[in-house]
């Protein structure tokens, strides 16, 4: 897979963050520090009772402009109800707390945006040792050209 220079420039920070951790907590990262990304970025939180379930808690401008809607305060399940649902790309990145890169199929949302490439990357809890959040990056793959009339 292809993935954009954003992405790769998204994990290379998150990977300078983390250091000698195995991931950085959530407050590493803030708003100016993620600027170059920000509008295509989104913070899901890991939410482990009554079960496991993957809300989001901020979406980038760009990402709902993607997807034709806003997400904030969605859960993924809920997102991808009734189609490929993303949800084992985020358990893959809970379970192994590793990068986690994917494409998604977005033609439901979008002509213009049908395949988004995504990032998942693991936030560690201020003790670091369990996974309380996941940073989403997101950019198209392909862009549809309209066709003149």
């Amino acid at each position: 897979m292809q993935i954009p220079e954003e992405l790769r420039a998204l994990e290379a920070y998150w990977d300078m963050q983390r250091g000698a951790q195995p991931m950085p907590p959530r407050s590493a990262f803030g708003p100016l520090e993620l600027r170059p990304w920000l509008g295509n970025i989104a913070i899901v939180a890991v939410e482990r009772q009554p079960a496991l379930r993957f809300r989001v808690t901020l979406s980038g401008a760009r990402m709902d402009d993607y997807r034709g809607h806003g997400i904030t305060n969605r859960y993924i399940d809920e997102i991808c109800a009734g189609r490929e649902s993303s949800e084992p790309f985020f358990r893959r990145c809970l379970d192994t707390a590793a990068p986690v890169y994917f494409r998604f199929d977005n033609s439901c949302n979008s002509q213009l945006y049908p395949c988004m490439a995504k990032l998942l990357l693991p936030l560690g809890n201020a003790a670091g040792d369990a996974i309380e959040r996941i940073l989403v990056g997101s950019y198209p793959q392909a862009v549809r050209l309209a066709r003149a009339a």
